[in-house]
């Protein structure tokens, strides 16, 4: 089974003016005579997803059994036009409709009033499997505010996964970088936390050390490898891959895609692209004297990520 625990599924007002405005002015500036009031109000029709039915297409193509859609709660310092409440409740939406293969996290930032007992509502359901964070929108991992969402995270034994690395370009990439999860790992040994992205792209071995640090921390491989990854991308990624799995152990090792499903986010064919690279991990690795057994492939595409979600 491959199990893909990193993809993004949006709506109409899902995402911030800011970004909208930042994405205008980007686009005009690329062809003269331009402006950002000619195509701002053009481009979130590319990045939507209404139903999740092109998510299902994509997956299907990439051969993967199970998506997590991981809804992003941009913070009080960004203005959607749709709550936090509403953004959680489409990924349900989602899951519920493709009920075989999609499930949900709920994402809530921790500066936000009564996050802490929103959340708590939000697993006490069982409908959400966990809990996405961006720090990068104005928080440090260790945060009095997003400690409470942790407690409330192992009371419910559900993981927490944080965005680490490069963020978007509106959003700091200070509050995401892996050093600033030692206190989390000190103080939360046995939480489920999955390092999204691994640190990419700079940082792999400071994440790593985080990992270590910890009983249960969890390295997610997305963005390492992209469409446009080549031969040295692939030959380094299952490097990484496998000192990860000596240092930590393969179960705490992830495949991840970071697939967004809007037509005009991705490249055609981004998914099987990322997907097929990650299948041939075995193979790259014996061409630098390495190796990943069968088994640990198997749990590395999707064993690990069943576990998490208890489906074994």
């Amino acid at each position: 089974m491959i199990i893909d625990p990193h993809v993004h599924v949006l709506d109409y007002g899902h995402w911030p003016n800011e970004w909208w405005d930042f994405v205008a002015a980007d686009w005009a500036s690329k062809e003269p005579g331009r402006t950002p009031e000619m195509v701002r109000d053009r481009i979130e029709a590319g990045l939507v997803d209404p139903d999740g039915s092109r998510l299902i297409e994509h997956m299907d193509e990439a051969g993967i059994d199970l998506s997590v859609i991981l809804p992003i709660d941009w913070g009080p310092d960004f203005h959607a036009e749709r709550s936090i409440e509403e953004i959680n409740e489409h990924a349900l939406v989602c899951a519920r409709r493709y009920p075989k293969r999609l499930r949900a996290f709920a994402g809530i930032d921790p500066r936000r009033d009564h996050a802490a007992e929103r959340l708590d509502r939000w697993l006490s359901s069982g409908d959400y499997k966990g809990l996405k964070l961006y720090p990068n929108c104005g928080f440090y991992p260790d945060d009095t505010r997003a400690r409470t969402l942790y407690e409330v995270c192992l009371a419910h034994d559900v993981p927490v996964l944080f965005h680490t690395g490069d963020p978007l370009p509106v959003l700091s990439r200070e509050y995401g970088r892996p050093k600033h999860f030692w206190n989390v790992v000190r103080d939360f040994p046995s939480l489920k936390l999955i390092l999204a992205h691994a640190g990419a792209p700079h940082e792999f071995d400071e994440a790593l050390a985080v990992a270590t640090a910890s009983n249960a921390a969890i390295l997610e491989m997305s963005v390492w490898l992209w469409d446009d990854s080549n031969d040295t991308a692939e030959l380094n990624t299952a490097q990484m891959v496998t000192r990860a799995r000596d240092q930590i152990g393969i179960e705490r090792v992830m495949f991840g895609t970071d697939h967004v499903s809007g037509k005009r986010i991705r490249e055609p064919g981004f998914l099987p692209k990322v997907t097929d690279m990650f299948n041939r991990l075995p193979e790259t690795a014996r061409r630098i004297g390495l190796s990943i057994s069968p088994e640990e492939h198997d749990a590395f595409m999707g064993g690990n990520a069943a576990r998490l979600l208890k489906l074994t």
